[in-house]
């Protein structure tokens, strides 16, 4: 199964405290006063009361998995590279005539590459004055979780170029303007929540990104993936047309994608060895399967949703 991971925007920070679990949002007495006249009121009541006792209760017991699991993830994946080193990777280059090329295969005409540096230029100028004032402003609004990585908020110019040359290398005929067109990740951020408080979080910093003026193309929440745990969403700046991304991650989520994304790059690589390929694989499944799922993340709901028969 082929995950299309985006780009890692920072190193991860280090690990919090394994006391992660804020006390809940309940009473701790089993017994809570009802609506008393409508018995149907006060069922609803009292199921609504213990199933937030019953998840807080568990997210109480629940063992710090991901920051057990973690040292030991990174420790095999040091493992991996010693008895798999890293490939040397071509460098980018930018030729006399104009041209511009990565390797064998990524090439770019003289025509072409002043076109993608023409709007690289561009995209970072909307971003810096148009998107980020805003990506700040959402983020002042809940000091309960913070932007991740921002240094690394506008992609660098040649892997843009990269991307391009893929995109323009492909059977489809695209021209460099659309090519340009369809990278949603030049500008690119990501917020980090308490886990307790993730899935309010995310509902809440949607509507503060459209509050802003931004224009939401893509939701996708991947919580049930095995290969990727987090919320992506594509976003546009409407005055310009800028496509950037966000990401909505907890602090392990944001950590696994790191160190998960390295497995990717390698099996995106076509250069693994076939012994190599599942082993990567397995190591994606493993590191996003100790990555602690928030909770009621399933009421984040994809955008657009998707048609269904009937």
């Amino acid at each position: 199964m082929r995950i299309d991971y985006p780009d890692p925007a920072d190193e991860p920070d280090a690990p919090r405290s394994a006391a992660r679990y804020s006390p809940p949002d309940v009473p701790r007495a089993r017994v809570v006063p009802l609506p008393p006249s409508d018995p149907v009121e006060r069922e609803a009541v009292h199921r609504d009361y213990r199933a937030r006792v019953e998840r807080a209760d568990a997210a109480a017991a629940a063992p710090d998995t991901w920051s057990q699991a973690a040292p030991g993830f990174r420790a095999r994946w040091r493992d991996h590279v010693a008895r798999y080193p890293d490939q040397d990777q071509p460098a980018p280059r930018n030729h006399p005539d104009g041209s511009w090329s990565c390797g064998d295969t990524r090439k770019l005409t003289p025509d072409q590459n002043a076109e993608v540096k023409h709007g690289h230029a561009r995209i970072r100028e909307i971003g810096e004055r148009d998107i980020v004032p805003g990506m700040l402003a959402v983020e002042a609004a809940d000091p309960s979780r913070r932007l991740a990585g921002f240094e690394h908020h506008i992609k660098g110019e040649d892997r843009l170029k990269e991307k391009i040359a893929d995109l323009l290398g492909s059977p489809s005929n695209v021209t460099t303007s659309r090519a340009i067109a369809a990278v949603s990740d030049v500008v690119r951020f990501t917020y980090i929540y308490p886990e307790t408080s993730y899935t309010d979080g995310v509902h809440s910093d949607v509507e503060r990104l459209k509050g802003q003026g931004f224009e939401l193309s893509k939701l996708k929440n991947s919580w049930s993936s095995d290969q990727y745990k987090g919320v992506n969403g594509q976003w546009r700046e409407p005055a310009s047309g800028v496509r950037f991304e966000v990401q909505f991650h907890t602090q392990a989520s944001h950590e696994a994608k790191e160190l998960s994304h390295k497995a990717y790059e390698r099996l995106r690589g076509d250069y693994a060895q076939d012994d190599e390929r599942e082993e990567l694989e397995a190591f994606q499944s493993r590191v996003n399967a100790k990555v602690p799922v928030p909770p009621d993340v399933s009421t984040i709901e994809d955008f657009p949703r998707e048609k269904r028969d009937g």
